[in-house]
């Protein structure tokens, strides 16, 4: 379950800077996190993240992390939907997934179907991830 560990981790690590669109607002972000895989639930997560009017400006909460050995494609933010590729070197191979979600200057939703190749015997994983935006950052 090593490899399935180190997927989670870096989904969480990642998606918290590209779940927000270019109309977010700048403030602190609450992330809650959950992934079924062959009909389980895995443990969730909870974090927060502070976004400043730079960081959005710059396209940092599209940016992903250096060390995350992922990119993006086909990314499309419009009429308060967004929608992207991405694929990752991950511990044990690749991983490829698909998102769509909904997303608002205070909230967002992001549904994610995720497969390994090769594929370890975990089948296609899904995630959602939900942002709101808590206030001001501290």
């Amino acid at each position: 379950m090593k490899p399935l560990r180190s997927a989670a981790t870096l989904l969480t690590l990642l998606f918290a800077g590209l779940a927000q669109a270019q109309d977010m607002q700048p403030g602190l972000w609450e992330v809650t996190t959950s992934m079924k895989m062959q009909g389980m639930e895995l443990p969730g997560a909870k974090f927060t993240h502070c976004y400043t009017a730079k960081d959005i400006a710059s396209g940092k909460q599209y940016a992903p992390d250096e060390a995350s050995k992922c990119t993006i494609a086909n990314m499309k933010v419009a009429g308060g939907k967004i929608s992207y590729d991405m694929n990752c070197i991950v511990e044990g191979g690749k991983m490829s997934a698909s998102v769509k979600g909904t997303i608002s200057p205070t909230a967002y939703t992001l549904d994610q179907r995720m497969r390994m190749t090769p594929d370890q015997g975990m089948g296609e994983m899904h995630s959602t991830l939900k942002g709101r935006r808590l206030g001001d950052c501290k």
